[in-house]
């Protein structure tokens, strides 16, 4: 090649690298964001609705104003992306969670825990199974996958005319559904996939209402 067009092919090759380099940056910071949101989103309006059924029962006044709700960030751990992004989602979560329970809606759990089934979700939000490994284990992920799961099972059961019986279903039962042996000690992510997989079933069949 001609010298003369080596060093502008060349200039413009690196114009491309860093404009390209810039964008996936920027996709990735997206992602993150809502990576942190989606996850506090979740945690609050789990923690929300179950405040917010507490307080109509006990005929309380309704308010915010419970230590989860100002701290936003129960269930945070780091590689749920951005600490603030997280605290966002979750006091948004908790206000729509509380509000619906408090004011006796059913809850939308199917909907926010549900399946990533839509565009939006597997482009922002792929990973939504994909735990990063904690020395020591983690109960919280068996709880979360175990919660998802049970929602699900809940709301098919719910639609179907089915009783309410979370033992029927396998993945209860087994409680090691998407176990890794990076997640640490078995037993222990078992114990907490039930509990959360018996708590989504309630929320997803509908029992706390």
């Amino acid at each position: 090649m001609n010298s003369k067009w080596l060093k502008p092919l060349l200039s413009i090759v690196g114009v491309v690298a860093v404009s390209l380099m810039t964008a996936l940056s920027a996709q990735a910071s997206d992602h993150s964001k809502y990576q942190a949101r989606q996850h506090g989103y979740e945690h609050g309006y789990r923690d929300g609705f179950e405040r917010g059924r507490e307080d109509r029962d006990r005929h309380a006044a309704f308010r915010f104003d419970s230590d989860d709700y100002k701290h936003a960030d129960r269930g945070y751990d780091k590689y749920m992306g951005d600490h603030d992004k997280y605290k966002e989602g979750y006091r948004t979560g908790y206000q729509a969670g509380y509000t619906d329970s408090f004011q006796g809606r059913r809850g939308r759990f199917v909907e926010i825990y549900g399946p990533p089934d839509s565009v939006e979700v597997r482009r922002y939000y792929p990973d939504d199974y994909v735990f990063e490994s904690r020395p020591g284990g983690y109960p919280d992920i068996g709880y979360d996958i175990g919660y998802r799961e049970g929602v699900q099972a809940g709301e098919k059961d719910f639609q179907n005319h089915e009783r309410f019986d979370p033992d029927d279903h396998d993945r209860y039962r087994d409680g090691d559904h998407e176990y890794r042996s990076s997640f640490g000690d078995k037993e222990l992510y078992k114990r907490s996939y039930r509990d959360g997989f018996m708590r989504g079933y309630q929320d997803g069949y509908g029992r706390w209402r």
